[in-house]
Protein backbone atom coordinates (compact mmCIF):
# COMPACT_ATOMS: atom_id res chain seq x y z
CA UNK A 1 0.00 0.00 0.00
CA UNK A 2 3.12 2.44 -0.08
CA UNK A 3 3.61 4.79 -3.34
CA UNK A 4 6.14 4.05 -5.50
CA UNK A 5 8.13 6.79 -4.38
CA UNK A 6 8.10 5.61 -0.11
CA UNK A 7 9.26 2.34 -1.39
CA UNK A 8 11.86 3.75 -3.34
CA UNK A 9 13.01 5.63 0.19
CA UNK A 10 12.54 2.03 1.97
CA UNK A 11 14.59 0.47 -0.77
CA UNK A 12 17.71 2.74 -0.59
CA UNK A 13 17.44 2.40 3.52
CA UNK A 14 17.60 -0.95 3.16
CA UNK A 15 20.35 -1.62 0.77
CA UNK A 16 22.17 0.72 2.35
CA UNK A 17 22.65 -1.01 5.63
CA UNK A 18 25.01 -3.85 6.13
CA UNK A 19 24.25 -7.13 6.35
CA UNK A 20 24.50 -7.83 9.57
CA UNK A 21 22.20 -4.66 10.16
CA UNK A 22 19.57 -6.10 7.58
CA UNK A 23 16.14 -6.92 9.66
CA UNK A 24 12.73 -8.33 8.34
CA UNK A 25 12.08 -5.58 6.47
CA UNK A 26 14.98 -6.24 4.23
CA UNK A 27 13.52 -9.81 3.06
CA UNK A 28 9.95 -8.76 2.66
CA UNK A 29 11.18 -5.83 0.35
CA UNK A 30 13.23 -8.61 -1.47
CA UNK A 31 9.84 -10.55 -1.34
CA UNK A 32 8.05 -7.67 -2.92
CA UNK A 33 10.26 -6.75 -5.73
CA UNK A 34 10.14 -10.61 -6.55
CA UNK A 35 6.70 -10.46 -6.74
CA UNK A 36 6.32 -7.36 -8.54
CA UNK A 37 8.34 -8.33 -11.48
CA UNK A 38 6.12 -11.14 -12.11
CA UNK A 39 2.94 -9.85 -11.74
CA UNK A 40 3.35 -5.99 -12.88
CA UNK A 41 7.09 -5.26 -14.50
CA UNK A 42 5.98 -2.24 -15.91
CA UNK A 43 5.42 -1.28 -11.50
CA UNK A 44 8.83 -2.65 -11.18
CA UNK A 45 10.20 -0.29 -13.89
CA UNK A 46 8.67 2.80 -12.26
CA UNK A 47 10.82 1.56 -8.81
CA UNK A 48 13.77 1.02 -10.56
CA UNK A 49 12.93 4.86 -11.81
CA UNK A 50 12.17 6.75 -8.75
CA UNK A 51 15.36 4.71 -7.21
CA UNK A 52 17.22 6.18 -9.69
CA UNK A 53 15.74 9.99 -9.27
CA UNK A 54 16.74 9.59 -5.36
CA UNK A 55 19.94 7.99 -5.48
CA UNK A 56 23.03 8.49 -6.56
CA UNK A 57 25.65 6.16 -4.74
CA UNK A 58 27.79 4.03 -7.12
CA UNK A 59 27.02 0.91 -4.72
CA UNK A 60 23.84 1.07 -4.55
CA UNK A 61 23.37 2.04 -8.73
CA UNK A 62 25.18 -1.35 -9.20
CA UNK A 63 22.94 -3.19 -7.10
CA UNK A 64 19.99 -1.49 -8.87
CA UNK A 65 21.32 -2.78 -12.16
CA UNK A 66 22.56 -6.44 -10.81
CA UNK A 67 19.25 -6.93 -8.96
CA UNK A 68 16.07 -5.32 -9.66
CA UNK A 69 16.98 -4.08 -13.10
CA UNK A 70 18.24 -7.38 -14.74
CA UNK A 71 15.67 -8.95 -13.38
CA UNK A 72 12.91 -7.16 -14.79
CA UNK A 73 14.13 -7.37 -18.01
CA UNK A 74 12.24 -9.30 -20.36
CA UNK A 75 11.01 -10.01 -23.88
CA UNK A 76 7.22 -7.99 -22.12
CA UNK A 77 9.54 -5.42 -20.49
CA UNK A 78 11.92 -4.76 -22.90
CA UNK A 79 9.74 -2.49 -25.11
CA UNK A 80 9.22 -0.22 -21.91
CA UNK A 81 13.09 -0.45 -21.13
CA UNK A 82 13.79 0.94 -24.62
CA UNK A 83 11.63 3.59 -24.46
CA UNK A 84 12.86 4.36 -20.88
CA UNK A 85 16.27 4.78 -22.25
CA UNK A 86 15.72 6.84 -25.00
CA UNK A 87 14.20 9.89 -22.98
CA UNK A 88 16.14 9.04 -19.16
CA UNK A 89 20.05 9.07 -19.71
CA UNK A 90 20.86 8.00 -16.05
CA UNK A 91 18.39 5.00 -16.85
CA UNK A 92 20.43 4.41 -20.28
CA UNK A 93 23.63 4.30 -18.05
CA UNK A 94 22.46 1.96 -15.93
CA UNK A 95 21.85 -0.11 -18.06
CA UNK A 96 25.50 -0.85 -18.63
CA UNK A 97 25.41 -2.74 -15.04
CA UNK A 98 23.10 -5.36 -16.48
CA UNK A 99 24.24 -9.15 -17.49
CA UNK A 100 22.39 -10.85 -19.86
CA UNK A 101 24.31 -13.77 -21.25
CA UNK A 102 21.67 -16.01 -20.70
CA UNK A 103 19.10 -14.41 -22.10
CA UNK A 104 17.02 -15.35 -25.20
CA UNK A 105 18.73 -14.07 -28.59
CA UNK A 106 16.27 -11.85 -29.61
CA UNK A 107 16.45 -9.98 -26.35
CA UNK A 108 20.50 -9.88 -26.32
CA UNK A 109 20.44 -8.06 -29.92
CA UNK A 110 17.62 -6.02 -28.47
CA UNK A 111 19.82 -4.69 -25.33
CA UNK A 112 23.04 -4.98 -27.75
CA UNK A 113 21.68 -2.52 -29.45
CA UNK A 114 20.55 -0.45 -26.82
CA UNK A 115 23.48 -0.82 -24.63
CA UNK A 116 26.42 -0.31 -27.15
CA UNK A 117 29.57 0.66 -25.90
CA UNK A 118 27.74 1.94 -22.23
CA UNK A 119 28.97 -1.25 -20.46
CA UNK A 120 30.39 -0.55 -16.88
Amino acid sequence: SMSVAELARAWVEQYSKSDRDRDDNFFALMDFERDLREEDADRAIDLILAILDIETNPVLLSMLAAGPLEDVISMTSIDRIEREAKVNKRFHDLLGGVWYFRAPEELKVRLDALIGDNRW
